[in-house]
Formats: structure tokens, sequence, C-alpha cells
């Protein structure tokens, strides 16, 4: 009996640390399983992360303005000439087109158009001038843009080259003389700008220094001040 009670005890003893290492290795089990699955679950997430495309880093709009880099440029400028008998050209307007290589500098090309015709007493004699001139040129601009509360202002300077081309008559006493225009020329610019939104208004002044040879009588060249203003809209 006594060898039974101690057989018996000895297999109840083996069963529980039979049981006591089952358990421990099912819950050493569980515990590899958890982190396994946190670790599958990290990398999921980590792989989720590192697919998942960030469109607020990728999407460029097309209204950004900083994006806009052409312009296209209307104005009106008034003209000074050196002679007063060129005067005729004294109302001119322009048109053009810019690109802005960063927010300090800028290409312009433009083109002014002017006409007209006027009357003259030129030594006690009538003298009519009329003609028209075409001013096509390529100017460079630095600018020094400050940031408003609305807005932007700019003062700019630009320097650059024209060609002039056209044609001028005069008529005096039944005597005409006749010449088409064509010569190269310096311009000069000074002004401000104001730009909001897409759109940018200037104010300035402006020298152009024409080397186009004169054959007319009384017209020495075509050089002069001109004050303008204009008009650009960024597409």
């Amino acid at each position: 009996m006594k060898k039974l009670l101690v057989t018996l005890l000895m297999i109840l003893c083996a069963c529980i640390v039979y049981a006591q290492e089952n358990s421990n290795n099912d819950l050493n089990a569980d515990s590899a399983k958890q982190e396994e699955s946190k670790s599958v679950d990290n990398k999921s997430d980590t792989k989720t992360v590192k697919k998942k495309p960030d469109f607020n880093k990728k999407k460029i709009s097309l209204d950004r303005i900083d994006e806009k880099k052409w312009s296209l440029r209307l104005g009106y400028a008034y003209f000074f000439p050196n002679s007063q008998y060129a005067s005729i050209f004294a109302n001119r307007l322009k048109v053009g087109g810019a690109y802005d290589i960063n927010r300090y500098l800028q290409v312009q090309a433009m083109l002014f158009y002017a006409d007209g015709s006027k009357g003259f007493n030129v030594n006690g004699v009538n003298t009519n001038f009329s003609g028209t001139m075409y001013n096509l040129g390529v100017v460079v601009t630095g600018m020094y843009p400050v940031e408003l509360s609305t807005g932007e202002i700019a003062p700019y300077g630009s320097l650059g080259g024209v060609y002039t081309f056209g044609n001028m008559k005069s008529t005096a006493g039944g005597i005409e003389q006749k010449q088409n225009l064509s010569g190269g020329g310096i311009i000069v610019q000074a002004g401000l700008q104001y730009s909001f939104n897409v759109f940018a208004f200037r104010v300035y002044g402006e020298y152009l220094h024409d080397f186009t040879p004169i054959k007319i009588n009384n017209i020495s060249n075509l050089s002069g001040i001109s004050v303008g203003a204009e008009i650009g809209v960024k597409f």
C-alpha cells in the first residue's frame, strides 16, 4: 500500500511538473506569437507608411503664382524727344512679353509703336512732319521685391537694346523729304512695380538713346525721355 501511495505520489508530482512545463511552454509560445504578431503588425504599418503616397508634397497646383514664369505686358508711354519735330511720335503704345528667371531677375521683349502728323513753323515756312516709328527691343530687368500685407512692391531698373524702323516725311513749300528709318539704340529704364495675384502694374521713366541716322532737315535724332505705365498678366 505504501509503495502504491508513493508510486501514485510520484506519478502525481511528475504530472504536476509536466503540466507546469507545458503551461510555461504554452505561455512562452503565446508570448512568442504575440511578439511575432506585433512585429508583423509593425512591419505592416511600416510598409504601409512607406508605400502611402504624400499627395501634399507631390501635388503641384497650376494656380500657384510662383510657378507662373511668363507674362503678357501692355502699356503706354509719353515721349519727350530731343528734337521738337520728332514729337509726332509722342504717344507710344507698348506690347511685350516677359519671362521671370527668378523673383529678382526678368527678361522682357517688347515693341513700341508710334505715329502722327504735325505742322510747325520752321524759319517762317509751314512744314508738316509725319511718320511711323517702331522700337523692337529686349531688356534685362533687376528687381528688389518687398512683401506687403497685400501684394508685393518692387523698385526696378532695366537695360537693353532696341532696333528702330519705320518711316518719316516732311513737306515744306512743295518740297517733300522721305526716309525709311533703320537703326539701333540703347534703352535705360527705372520704375516701380506693384504685384497682386497674377497682375503686375508698373510706372516708369525711360531714356532712349537712338543711333538711327536722320536725313530729314531740322530733325537731329530720335532720342528722348519717356514716362509711362504698363500692366502685366502672368500665365
